[in-house]
């Protein structure tokens, strides 16, 4: 069924039927289509119009749901579509429960069609209840002011005729006051008062609100102001509600981090009409505090720059080490931002509040740039949504370590079953060979191409015993060694490479033996591996240099740092580089990275990737030290 044969619209009965049953909804463009449908009936009624969903079986990507249910709040605000639903399908009652929110809190999801038909009903029962505004009502005295008023002016008007020395000039005068009377009572109040009425009916009918429209000063303008005011103050606590209920609807789904860092900053920043949101996340291994990608409305270069350690002079890390939030409107004179990070956001306003799940702080929620500044109340808001947004946070960690270890123990035992198949006949093919090449001893032009294939078994045998060292969660045969003896050896290997590339390999490691439980032959090969890569993208007259340092500000952790002057690494390439298999080299399996990462890892360490496109690449190991 193609999308649009979807959409039905009845004009007698004003209602627009929506066949979601089965579809899945995977694509902003689909979106913006089903938004063309329902904006095209609206323009042929010509006035509001009432949509009837069916959402039964229907799916919606998780990437999706923030901007499908946006689209329907526009529509709903711009055009007063109001819209009830009716679905069976549990996962999609969680969903439209969301999508509802904006408007109905305890959802409008009915079991049937003509459950949902029912509804409307009930809806246009309620909004024209009170708009009888027929002439009889308007003189009827016991329904209307003017009618009241009337009743009294008719009274005094008997009275008047029936005074002794009253002229008919004063009766037409008395009778031409009260029609200006009533002229004015029904123009400046009567008729804003039923504007009132119908707005009112609209707040608790749903549907678009069109501001009222105040010229007047007096007792009823400051009235239809206050009408004003709390319709917008009721919109906004309904989209906040609808936002906690949006992050209470992903709690425990295993939702990656990046796609709720996505959601949550930006349903944060449109909440409250701010221009950028960003979460930064504490990293308990590398003890800095890093911006997560994708934030709102900063681009993800300049979010990769926003880094620090907990003793750097910024809000994120105040925030993180105190434990309270933070608002500034005034960010040029502020005296704990960052000018760094101001300067490179065009920060003018920021409000920043912990990101505390339970007794574990992960991180700072910072919202930044609202016009006329953040208020207390927004401190308040955000507060709140930062508290359920650290749980979502920590569940996703939480089963990102789990998926990581099934993925792991899986690869594991695929690979043992793949090597032990492979190295059975691999040691059968390289025993036939040995055997061959007595035989064919005398036999010169058929040397070449038995050591062709010799070399190509062992380099398939090496192959297998780098993917078992890989996928076995294998304990370190660790002994006490100074880590900078292993950095020399390294260094020292590929020195000749470095001198016939024209490129400076350097050493800064002090003076100070460093002692750490090291499986020194692992180790040596992760100083390799990264040297290697490091001179291989590097130009002549380059340089390539590892440092190490162990001060006081690292907290316990001793910090390696291989960094080379070369060409870099690609944005799109920089989160695959650790990925078993993933290489640029026309000759590499891509295991190099990934077995110097398991290395660290097995060490209690951890491994980390900077790099700029043509301004070269720097690997930072952090391992603990011993107490």
């Amino acid at each position: 069924m193609k999308l649009r044969d979807r959409f039905q619209f009845d004009q007698e009965q004003n209602i627009l039927s929506i066949n979601f049953a089965g579809l899945r909804i995977e694509s902003r463009e689909q979106v913006d289509e089903m938004e063309r449908y329902v904006r095209e009936a609206y323009e042929r009624q010509g006035r509001r119009i009432y949509a009837v969903v069916n959402y039964e079986g229907t799916e919606v990507a998780p990437e999706l749901i923030d901007h499908y249910g946006e689209r329907i709040k526009w529509l709903s605000e711009t055009y007063g579509i109001a819209t009830v639903r009716y679905s069976s399908s549990g996962v999609t009652r969680s969903v439209v429960r969301y999508i509802g929110a904006a408007k109905d809190l305890d959802s409008n999801i009915f079991a049937s069609r003509a459950a949902a038909i029912a509804a409307i009903q009930e809806i246009e029962r309620r909004r024209t209840a009170h708009q009888d505004t027929s002439l009889l009502n308007v003189f009827d005295p016991r329904r209307s002011i003017i009618g009241k008023l009337m009743a009294v002016w008719a009274l005094a008007t008997l009275f008047l005729l029936g005074s002794p020395g009253v002229s008919w000039a004063t009766v037409v005068v008395f009778l031409c006051a009260a029609f200006v009377t009533a002229l004015v009572v029904y123009l400046k109040v009567l008729r804003p008062m039923r504007r009132m009425e119908s707005f009112a009916q609209q707040l608790v009918g749903g549907g678009g609100l069109e501001p009222l429209a105040v010229k007047s000063e007096d007792e009823v303008g400051q009235l239809a102001q206050a009408f004003n005011e709390t319709a917008k103050q009721l919109r906004r606590d309904i989209e906040r509600l609808s936002g906690l209920y949006h992050i209470s609807l992903m709690m425990g789904t295993g939702t990656e981090a990046d796609q709720i860092g996505a959601l949550l900053t930006g349903k944060i920043a449109r909440l409250l009409d701010a221009e950028m949101c960003v979460i930064l996340l504490y990293d308990e291994h590398e003890k800095i505090i890093s911006a997560q990608l994708p934030g709102y409305g900063v681009n993800d270069d300049t979010l990769r720059q926003l880094r620090s350690g907990l003793s750097g002079n910024s809000i994120a890390t105040w925030v993180f080490t105190t434990g309270e939030p933070y608002l500034t409107n005034d960010a040029d004179h502020d005296p704990i931002i960052s000018r760094q990070v101001a300067d490179a956001l065009g920060v003018r306003e920021i409000l920043a509040v912990p990101l505390q799940a339970g007794a574990r702080r992960l991180g700072t929620l910072e919202v930044m740039n609202k016009p006329g500044g953040f208020l207390e109340e927004d401190k308040q808001l955000v507060t709140i949504f930062a508290a359920q947004a650290a749980q979502l946070l920590a569940n996703a960690q939480m089963f990102g370590q789990m998926i990581a270890n099934e993925r792991m123990a899986a690869v594991g035992e695929l690979v043992t079953g793949v090597a032990h198949e492979v190295r059975n006949p691999l040691c059968g093919i390289t025993t036939t060979l040995s055997a061959l090449e007595r035989k064919l001893e005398d036999r010169e032009i058929v040397k070449p191409f038995v050591e062709v294939m010799k070399t190509e078994a062992n380099r398939l045998n090496q192959l297998m015993e780098r993917l078992l060292e890989h996928s076995r969660p294998i304990r370190p045969d660790a002994e006490l060694t100074d880590i900078r003896q292993i950095i020399h050896e390294a260094a020292t290997e590929l020195a000749d490479k470095a001198v016939n590339k024209g490129i400076r390999l350097r050493c800064d490691y002090g003076e100070d033996e460093i002692r750490l439980p090291l499986d020194r032959l692992k180790m040596h090969g992760v100083f390799v591996n990264l040297l290697d890569n490091a001179l291989q993208h590097t130009e002549s007259g380059g340089e390539v240099r590892v440092r190490v340092s162990a001060d006081e500000s690292l907290a316990g952790r001793l910090q390696i740092e291989v960094r080379d002057t070369g060409a870099g690494i690609a944005p799109e390439e920089i989160g695959k580089i650790f990925d078993p298999f993933y290489t640029t080299r026309p000759s590499g399996i891509g295991l190099g990275l990934s077995i110097t990462r398991k290395t660290i890892l097995d060490h209690g360490g951890t491994i980390s990737v900077q790099s700029e496109k043509d301004c070269g690449t720097s690997f930072v190991i952090n391992l603990p030290l011993l107490q």
